[in-house]
């Protein structure tokens, strides 16, 4: 059993920290974390713990102290506290929504690589704080909301109907990891400053984590071949391709440069592709978009009869001949004599 104890629960354990037992937050952490251990990072903890005591609180920053050996370690807390010094700890005493407090807390102290918001728990000053402090978090920093079950809870301000302003803040989020699919639908749809640096978004049992980065990555239904993603995606598919050529990956490909609007590009690797496997039906359907979207009905109704050689009993491919040959031959009007 005591094998299974992962570092950062034994030291939560010894500090006497409520991140493991009341709540099981270090296992999590650790998976989180255990790649920045040895960093000269800095983290910020808003709440220092011990309530209204002077004297008491503070077993998260000594936890966190320990497991990161090379860290500087900061925290907020509205409470007077009066701990024992470190080294590589700091405390600030202030409110978390004190936007003169949080930005001096980031001029001298930040950027952070780690926020940990285990503040009031309250939905309104969780905003503030994320508001606030995402966008001074370093790119590829974690920003994680603990103890989010008070979202539902009325005596902290929350909603057990629609989770208050923490499931709002969620709910953004979402929106943000998003936006070029949201955009999609709607393109007058308003997002933060911060949507474009949403990287991932999890949630564990009252845990957020938000992880900054670069989140540029276009949808699918608007590609946008001039997109940094799809420039290095695109110019990594033709690479491997180059390298081992595959039916699969070619018919991938055609519809990449299909949807990024260019079709002229699509069709030449279709047409080389189908040199070098001409019954593939994945292959053949791609170069049926590719003429579609061009307008091309002689070569629409040669894939189709290609395909339909592959699946003589396909209904939906009979269909689509029937209709495109009627495009390339349209009847002749009736004459009246």
């Amino acid at each position: 059993m005591d094998d299974a104890i992962d570092p950062l629960t034994r030291l939560a354990i010894h500090h006497g920290t409520d991140k493991w037992g009341p709540h099981f937050y270090t296992p999590i952490y650790h998976e989180l974390f255990s790649r920045l251990r040895d960093r000269p990072i800095r983290l910020l903890e808003i709440g220092v713990g011990g309530y209204d005591l002077k004297t008491s609180g503070g077993a998260s920053l000594a936890m966190w102290a320990d497991y990161f050996h090379d860290a500087q370690i900061t925290s907020i807390d509205i409470a007077e506290k009066r701990l024992p010094p470190h080294p590589r700890i700091k405390l600030f005493q202030g409110s978390q929504d004190d936007a003169v407090l949080l930005n001096r807390v980031c001029d001298e102290r930040g950027p952070f690589d780690v926020i940990i918001d285990d503040g009031s728990h309250m939905p309104k000053h969780v905003v503030a704080s994320f508001q606030h402090l995402f966008p001074r978090l370093a790119d590829g920093g974690i920003y994680v909301i603990e103890d989010m079950q008070t979202a539902f809870w009325p005596h902290f301000g929350g909603s057990i109907l629609h989770g208050g302003d923490t499931v709002k803040l969620a709910r953004s989020l979402i929106e943000c990891l998003n936006h070029a699919e949201v955009v999609v639908a709607d393109r007058t749809h308003a997002f933060p400053p911060f949507a474009r640096e949403i990287k991932s978004f999890r949630a564990f049992h009252n845990l957020f984590v938000i992880e900054k980065g670069d989140n540029h990555e276009p949808s699918n239904f608007a590609y946008d071949l001039n997109n940094p993603c799809a420039i290095k995606a695109v110019q990594t598919i033709e690479q491997e391709l180059e390298r081992t050529p595959t039916a699969a990956g070619m018919a991938n490909l055609v519809d990449l440069y299909l949807h990024g609007g260019n079709p002229a590009r699509a069709k030449e690797i279709a047409d080389r592709a189908l040199a070098q496997w001409p019954a593939d039906s994945a292959l053949l359907a791609a170069a049926h978009r590719v003429a579609t979207q061009r307008g091309d009905t002689a070569t629409k109704i040669d894939c189709l009869e290609r395909l339909l050689q592959i699946e003589p009993d396909n209904a939906g491919l009979q269909q689509a001949l029937t209709k495109a040959r009627a495009q390339l031959n349209p009847p002749r009007p009736a004459r009246n004599d």
